[in-house]
């Protein structure tokens, strides 16, 4: 009886995970820019389109180069992974498409190199 209920609470634990996650938003400095990223529903496994917005001041930035790289350490039995998503500008945010590859704590870096040529670096982490 024990085992059944036991069974049956982490049954009960993984779908309230699985249906309370949220989608990410998170804000951060790079340099004297303020990013914003986020994603529209909770950041999984595989592929996630992961829109940034970067305001210099009052003012959005929209002629930028901007790029989303994810990257996760090596670990023992485990090689180091990066992945990188160029964004484009779409309406209000740039979009980029990244995946991860597994469950875990990723890093995150945004990178934003300005009309004027300089570059820009927000670190975060997302976990999976």
């Amino acid at each position: 009886m024990k085992k059944l209920v036991g069974v049956f609470l982490a049954v009960a634990f993984s779908v309230v995970s699985a249906f309370g996650a949220e989608a990410l938003s998170k804000k951060g400095m790079a340099g004297n820019l303020e990013v914003e990223y986020s994603t529209l529903k909770p950041i999984s496994q595989g592929m996630n389109l992961i829109k940034v917005k970067v305001m210099d001041g009052t003012k959005e930035v929209k002629d930028a180069k901007v790029s989303v790289v994810a990257s996760m350490p090596a670990m023992p039995g485990m090689h180091a992974m990066e992945e990188k998503g160029d964004a484009k500008y779409v309406k209000d945010a740039y979009e980029a498409n990244v995946v991860f590859s597994m469950g875990g704590t990723w890093q995150i870096s945004i990178v934003i190199e300005t009309a004027d040529g300089k570059k820009q670096r927000l670190k975060s982490s997302v976990n999976l």
